[in-house]
């Protein structure tokens, strides 16, 4: 007797983990050596690639795509069509929008959030975080705002336009300080 749901056309590789009480939709892909946490959802069309670990109490919404080596932590809600790619980490607490694109190496602390609308209650999806850049933990990025490469954003900032210079940002609103 199984505790989780797993669709029957969900792919499932050996070696997968999967916790207590998941549920997995159609078309789910996940390959081998991921391990999924419990009271996770992951929504139809997602693939977890190799060696993923995905925590408890996270839902993964429709066609994500999170690539080889990614970690992301419990408590995670991630809007459709996100890429994740290799070696990203997501900590605990993390709210991403759909159409969100972690590049390699990127890093966001714990309670980040990817914002989705303007004040005017416009809906703005497609933010960027570029290869080794790292997001300190209870940032807010408005949506589609671009952060490039090599950048780190201290905690508690407010990204609210591109930054695509590296170096190190903070501040509500950021500011480039080094």
């Amino acid at each position: 007797m199984t505790t989780s749901i797993i669709a029957d056309s969900a792919k499932l590789a050996e070696n997968v983990k999967i916790g207590f009480f998941s549920i997995i939709e159609e078309d789910v892909i996940i390959e081998e050596g991921a391990t999924i946490g419990n009271y996770t959802i992951l929504r139809k069309g997602v693939k977890v690639s190799k060696n993923v670990k995905i925590g408890s109490y996270c839902e993964i919404d429709a066609d994500c795509v999170i690539k080889e080596n990614a970690i992301i932590q419990g408590r995670i809600r991630m809007g459709e069509s996100c890429l994740i790619e290799e070696n990203a980490t997501i900590k605990y607490g993390t709210i991403l929008t759909s159409h969100v694109l972690l590049k390699k190496n990127s890093f966001l602390g714990p309670n980040v959030i990817t914002l989705g609308s303007t004040h005017k209650r416009i809906t703005v999806h497609g933010t960027i975080i570029g290869e080794n850049t790292y997001i300190g933990a209870g940032s807010k990025i408005t949506g589609g705002t671009e952060v490039g490469d090599d950048i780190t954003v201290g905690a508690m900032s407010f990204v609210n336009k591109n930054i695509l210079e590296s170096g190190i940002y903070v501040g509500i609103p950021v500011k480039k300080i080094k």
